[in-house]
């Protein structure tokens, strides 16, 4: 119980932590994303796989390849969160970042989670209902579109397709979010060795470059 009461206290300390000191180790910027993604878009609008083999050559050049993992087939694994299903590949992971592509070409539904981070989806291929309580109708991204959703809040989604994803904040505190699924219904402790493996890849990777 005094360590509930001890972590509610600290939380507003964390929540203003996250948006006056965790930015000064941001490399990178929601808005140039977006605008790399449109340009691969144009490039490459039916195809998602080269879609994305584009903007993971356009994410190098602008941030390195220090930053940027390369697109390897068996880095991809499954994340099951908040009822949803997709794939994803972590493409950079460190303390205050992740960014990642994530989607499903099958279609999937949940809840988005609340996270110590503010959360940037830009839609590369197909879209993304979102519905916030209160919503009469649900807001729908397409590619090229990003939806920003802010530390703290959650909302129900759909996605049917694929996105560039950035997650800006305390990274650590979402993991839970991405494991606990596993050991309460898909008990898929391949994908989460998998997840676990990539994820400190990446964290530890960025660690010794110098990227918190």
């Amino acid at each position: 119980m005094r360590v509930i009461v001890l972590l509610l206290a600290l939380l507003p300390v964390l929540y203003s932590t996250i948006d006056t000191v965790l930015p000064r180790f941001f490399i990178f910027d929601p808005v140039r994303l977006q605008q790399l993604s449109q340009a691969s878009i144009e490039k490459f609008p039916e195809n998602a796989t080269l879609l994305m083999e584009d903007l993971r050559a356009s994410l190098a050049a602008e941030y390195g390849d220090q930053h940027i993992n390369a697109m390897r087939k068996d880095a991809w694994f499954f994340n099951n969160a908040g009822g949803a299903m997709g794939s994803m590949i972590i493409l950079h992971a460190s303390v205050t970042e992740y960014l990642i592509f994530f989607g499903t070409p099958l279609g999937t539904e949940g809840h988005s989670g609340v996270h110590l981070a503010h959360d940037y989806f830009t839609i590369l291929h197909g879209k993304q209902s979102v519905f916030y309580p209160g919503d009469i109708e649900p807001t729908v991204y397409k590619p090229g579109t990003q939806n920003h959703l802010p530390k703290g809040r959650s909302t129900q989604y759909i996605l049917n397709g694929w996105a560039l994803e950035l997650a800006q904040g305390w990274i650590p505190s979402m993991l839970p979010f991405g494991f606990l699924d596993t050991l309460t219904s898909t008990l898929d402790f391949q994908n989460l060795w998998k997840t676990v493996y990539w994820t400190a890849h990446g964290i530890i990777g960025q660690l010794l470059v110098g990227k918190f």
